[in-house]
Parts: C-alpha cells; sequence; structure tokens
C-alpha cells in the first residue's frame, strides 16, 4: 500500500510536472493582476494598496505552481518547487522585457521577483513529505 501511495505521489515526468507548476503560477498571477485591475477600476483597492497587491498575487501564484511541483516530482522537494519558481520569475522577467524593454532591478521588478523566489522557496519548505512515525518496541 505505501508503494501505491508513493506511485500516485509521483505522477509524470518531472520536467511536464514542472511545466504544469509554472504553468498553474503563470495563471493564477494572471487572474490575480485581472482581479486586481477590476478592483482599483472599481476604486476599492488605491494606488497605494496595487503594488503591495500584486506581490502578494505573485507570491501566492508561485507558491501554489511550486507547491504542487514539489509534491509530485522524485526529486528534492526544494529543488523542484525553487526551479518552478525560477522559472516562473524568469517568464515574468521576460514578459517585462518584452512590454517595457526594461526592468527596474532596484525598484519594483527586482521586488517581484523576489517575491516569485519566496513564495517558491515557502512552497519547497511546506512541500516536503511529513516524517515517517516510528514504532517503539516496549
Amino acid at each position: 500500500m505505501a508503494a501505491e501511495k508513493a506511485a500516485r505521489r509521483k505522477s509524470g515526468a518531472p520536467q511536464l510536472v514542472i511545466a504544469r507548476g509554472v504553468l498553474l503560477a503563470l495563471v493564477l498571477w494572471a487572474c490575480g493582476a485581472g482581479l486586481l485591475a477590476a478592483l482599483m477600476t472599481a476604486g476599492l483597492v488605491g494606488d497605494a494598496g496595487a503594488f503591495p497587491a500584486l506581490c502578494g498575487a505573485t507570491a501566492f501564484a508561485s507558491f501554489a505552481g511550486a507547491f504542487g511541483a514539489a509534491r509530485q516530482t522524485p526529486w528534492n522537494p526544494l529543488a523542484a518547487s525553487g526551479l518552478t519558481a525560477a522559472l516562473f520569475a524568469s517568464l515574468l522577467l521576460c514578459v517585462g522585457l518584452l512590454t517595457w524593454g526594461r526592468v527596474s532591478w532596484a525598484g519594483r521588478g527586482g521586488t517581484l521577483a523576489l517575491w516569485a523566489l519566496s513564495g517558491g522557496a515557502v512552497a519547497g519548505i511546506f512541500g516536503r513529505p511529513r516524517p515517517k512515525k516510528r514504532r517503539r518496541a516496549w
């Protein structure tokens, strides 16, 4: 039964699992950014609160994508989630470069990249399997 659970946990090739995690993170981030834009249009979120909300959406999206990848790959969970978060952050970086032509590392661009990487690191910590309980022989 334990081998069956392990087989279910490790589903698919690791590259596909990482790609699914990056895609999930990207979709969640786009939904969060769209929701934030709608809330700003309605006047519920001001200009001062927009960037912290976007940072939170970035960290949540990175965490969600990296957590799924950490639990489903045969690799070390921290390595799998770190790779997923790094690919997600680099994808956001490429979109920023294609859209605006430059990235302000000291400003908001570097901050968003750090939030994306930190979401992946937290997912790697929480994505570890639980330690097995040992039976004590009395």
